[in-house]
């Protein structure tokens, strides 16, 4: 814009030089109306650029905010994951299960373990409960976990490890001189479902005399009663059962169906609606990650879980602890 301005009032000055005053005077007045219209335009220009650069700077900032609070936030929650998981540190826990949960020499001396004769799961380190008790740095009293144990059965045992509401499996989860666990892990009804026991009636509220205890929900409710009784202090956790493949078939898997047209997931809402009355926490391992879909990398058989598996159900027990 400046050469342009000087450009033509060097042309003027020539235009005088040369004679002709009268024309050079209106070439400088016109060309001085162009510089100051020029001049105008590009004020206007520039305010008009400025506002838009304001508003452009005020959106990023805007934006740049609204992401860095996002970014904010989420730290906050990871934090305060971290900050719940950290508090759990040095607590114990205890295991009421199946053989999902066993693991030859970490279950106790006459229960029988599945775990890593069969299937796929070779090393301990690779099972749910001991992932979880490393990565939250947690203390394990009692794996009281036996392969082939239902929930139903003979109440009055006291050798039977096979019976999960007898007086063997509800008393051996102590730890060290009678201590009580922080936590006390269910994970059992598996073998109820694929042998057929009956579902029964039982919300969880009513009393069931001992015995032999022929419904699923009769014993479920039985063994609660026992466990809170033993360990009055501690925070029960009732798992529901992972989807269960039918395990007569070649993969893919097909939803395993009882002899009583039940599915897994029957027994499950079984469990939350007793522990719901109980008042007690559950871990839905229905939704875990496990599907039939994917069941033959989740588990080896359409029940017992590979290391992928385990690590599911790892996660839904590590996020339980740390509500």
């Amino acid at each position: 814009m400046r050469r342009a301005v000087l450009t033509m009032v060097c042309a003027a000055v020539l235009t005088v030089l040369w004679g002709c005053g009268g024309a050079a005077g209106a070439n400088m007045q016109e060309s001085g109306e162009e510089s100051a219209a020029a001049k105008e335009q590009s004020g206007e220009e520039s305010v008009a650029a400025a506002g838009q650069g304001g508003e452009d700077s005020a959106a990023a900032t805007e934006q740049s905010g609204e992401e860095s609070a996002a970014v904010m936030g989420q730290s906050g929650e990871d934090s305060t994951a971290a900050a719940e998981r950290d508090s759990l540190a040095g607590s114990t826990f205890s295991i009421l299960g199946d053989s999902i949960s066993t693991f030859q020499g970490y279950n106790p001396v006459g229960y029988y373990a599945f775990f890593p004769d069969y299937g796929e799961v070779k090393k301990v380190e690779d099972t749910w409960w001991q992932q979880v008790a490393d990565e939250m740095a947690l203390t394990l009293y009692v794996n009281g976990s036996s392969a082939g144990a239902t929930v139903a059965g003979d109440s009055t045992g006291t050798e039977d490890p096979q019976c999960g509401c007898n007086e063997m499996r509800t008393n051996d989860l102590s730890g060290p001189e009678g201590a009580c666990p922080d936590r006390i892990v269910i994970y059992l009804g598996t073998n109820d479902f694929l042998n057929a026991v009956p579902l029964g009636e039982n919300d969880g509220t009513e009393l069931v005399e001992e015995g032999e205890v022929k419904t699923f929900s009769d014993a479920y409710t039985l063994m609660l009663d026992k466990l809170q009784a033993n360990y009055p202090l501690a925070e029960i956790y009732c798992c529901t059962l992972l989807p269960v493949g039918d395990y007569g078939t070649d993969t893919p898997y097909v939803e395993f169906i009882s002899g009583t047209q039940f599915t897994s997931a029957d027994y499950g809402e079984v469990i939350i609606r007793i522990a719901a009355n109980r008042g007690l926490s559950v871990i839905d391992l229905n939704d875990c990650g496990v599907t039939i879909e994917n069941m033959h990398e989740m588990t080896s058989d359409g029940v017992h879980p590979t290391a992928a598996g385990m690590e599911c159900i790892a996660a839904a027990v590590k996020e339980a602890f740390a509500e």
